[in-house]
């Protein structure tokens, strides 16, 4: 009986590990997608901040342009 129950002992001391080792596992799996989810929200941040900066950069080259044409302008007057 003492080496059944020893046994049984074992493979629940097993099984703790195994399960351990399989929810280490998991909380990395968990990490990484938690970071990839991180990283995908911030590349989309970037994304809309290189937007806002193109049409930033459009609109001070029609001020550029539109300041020369005054200039060009009063020239002529």
């Amino acid at each position: 009986m003492k080496l059944e129950e020893e046994l049984e002992e074992l493979r629940r001391r097993r099984n703790w590990r195994e399960g351990d080792e399989e929810l280490k596992k998991l909380k990395e799996k968990l990490e990484e997608e938690e970071l990839e989810m991180e990283l995908n929200k911030k590349f989309e941040e970037l994304k809309e901040e290189e937007e806002e900066l193109k049409e930033y950069k459009k609109e001070l080259k029609n001020e550029e342009l539109e300041m020369e044409l005054k200039k060009e302008l009063e020239e002529l007057n």
